[in-house]
């Protein structure tokens, strides 16, 4: 399964299966985090690692964060402009519980996700499933919260919630995939 990104230069950069495929993706799952990245010409002909192009590597690829790759062309491809791939390992996602009803109001529970790759939570309620409508959303610190109670909700409606685990780095909040959504209707 190869998709290609194609520029102006001819040079293709294929990106195949589950590992390369994601490097084109905004987001890294933690497991994700080595590469491996094959350029061919237009022609199909690949490029050899260290004769064509040279790959820097950042460091501390394991912790959640964001890593840029540099690609520099050299020998017959030394015109080529240099590349840049932006990868991000984002934080894993919490698994959400079956969230409890109360008079106008939602208590969404989450187990909790591993310290090392949690600031915190945000959680996220609304009355449809695509999150568009009377959507109101929070943040709750502290990696060992598993609970939070939305109030000031309709009555007798039901909600949608969903909760995503994030990550602070370098004062960035970096977000994993959203939980299942599970629903319920307010008393």
């Amino acid at each position: 399964l190869y998709d290609a990104v194609r520029d102006e230069s001819g040079v293709i950069i294929n990106l195949a299966s589950r590992e390369y495929a994601q490097a084109v993706e905004p987001y890294l799952a933690s497991e994700d985090h080595w590469i491996n990245v094959t350029f061919c010409e237009a022609a199909g002909n690949k490029l050899v690692k260290n004769t064509d192009y040279t790959v820097s590597v950042p460091k501390g690829r394991k912790a959640i964060g964001t890593y840029t790759y540099t690609i520099r062309f050299k020998g017959k491809y030394a015109g080529v402009t240099s590349k840049k791939l932006k990868l991000t390992i984002k934080p894993v996602k919490p698994t959400i519980q079956t969230p409890t009803a109360a008079t106008k109001a939602v208590t969404v529970k989450w187990k909790k996700t591993p310290k090392a790759q949690t600031t915190g939570y945000q959680v996220m309620v609304a009355t449809d499933k695509n999150f568009k409508k009377n959507v109101k959303k929070t943040y709750v610190k502290g990696y060992s919260k598993t609970s939070y109670k939305m109030t000031k909700l309709k009555a007798k409606t039901k909600y949608y919630v969903r909760v995503r685990t994030y990550k602070t780095v370098k004062g960035v909040k970096i977000y994993s995939d959203w939980s299942k959504i599970k629903s319920v209707k307010t008393k």
